[in-house]
């Protein structure tokens, strides 16, 4: 979610965190942690990346060459779920949040979900969008563009800021013009293609959570590299921030924000015949 918008805190629940002894709090946290049991030759396997040593950055890697991977976006009628609410309703293997949002749960930019673009959906320059055929035709759009709607899109998901792509790259420059929401690490979630768009990742980066910080955008930039990226974009962060595998959310929560934030729309994956 935007953020200029006030998140709601539960007190005392973070004060009951405080008086908990360090060994409690890490026995909460690790609930949190399940051994995902995704099966990685139907097309979606799951790592923990280690660029940065003292961070927890999840990744989920997408074979969209396989016939059984099919993208799934929320649809306008499913406005306003958590990441959770939405792998359990779907049945998707994987899902992350998706678009930045206003106070209504509008999507920010480009988003449509089973081929329905949402009301008042529509792209800027400003802002960009992964988008995706029901063969798993998938582009995102380069820095600075405005594109066209297309009838053949099926599942299409918006964010700020491009990351990266075959002209462009997100460095720390860029971080220091942008301003705090740049520089600041911050729990973030974003996604990328590989140049041949068969491969998809997402990265999930947990912050706020006492040493867990999240990343700059510019570090963010830095793991698609590492994966083989060609384009990567970021999506909505901070508390709006989910991965949920399986049906169990397995990121940490903010200490401020911790019940899972409802948001505009989701990213999932199914695998048919499972």
């Amino acid at each position: 979610m935007l953020s200029k918008q006030i998140i709601a805190r539960t007190s005392l629940w973070i004060m009951s965190m405080f008086l908990l002894p360090s060994n409690a709090y890490a026995s909460w946290h690790s609930t949190h942690y399940p051994d995902p049991a995704l099966n990685g030759s139907a097309g979606v396997t799951y790592s923990v990346d280690n660029t940065f040593s003292n961070k927890r950055v999840h990744v989920i890697k997408v074979d969209l060459s396989n016939p059984q991977v099919k993208l799934r976006s929320s649809t306008a009628n499913e406005r306003g779920l958590t990441p959770s609410e939405f792998g359990k309703k779907t049945g998707v293997v994987a899902a992350i949040n998706g678009d930045f949002f206003d106070g209504l749960l509008q999507p920010i930019g480009l988003a449509a979900g089973v081929g329905e673009l949402w009301p008042k959906s529509a792209d800027t320059k400003e802002w960009s969008f992964l988008a995706c055929t029901e063969k798993n035709d998938c582009f995102i759009e380069n820095y600075n563009q405005v594109t066209p709607w297309r009838a053949d899109w099926k599942t299409v998901v918006g964010g700020w800021q491009i990351l990266m792509d075959p002209g462009f790259e997100w460095t720390t420059a860029y971080d220091t013009s942008c301003g705090d929401f740049c520089t600041i690490s911050h729990p973030r979630t974003a996604l990328g293609l590989s140049a041949d768009r068969k491969t998809m990742w997402w990265v999930m980066v947990e912050g706020r959570q006492g040493s867990l910080t999240g990343l700059t955008l510019a570090d963010t930039t830095r793991i698609f590299k590492r994966l083989g990226a060609e384009w990567a974009l970021n999506l909505d962060g901070g508390g709006s921030s989910g991965l949920v595998l399986n049906g169990k959310r397995v990121n940490g929560r903010p200490l401020n924000e911790p019940m899972e934030r409802r948001v505009a729309n989701c990213l999932g994956v199914l695998i048919e015949g499972n």
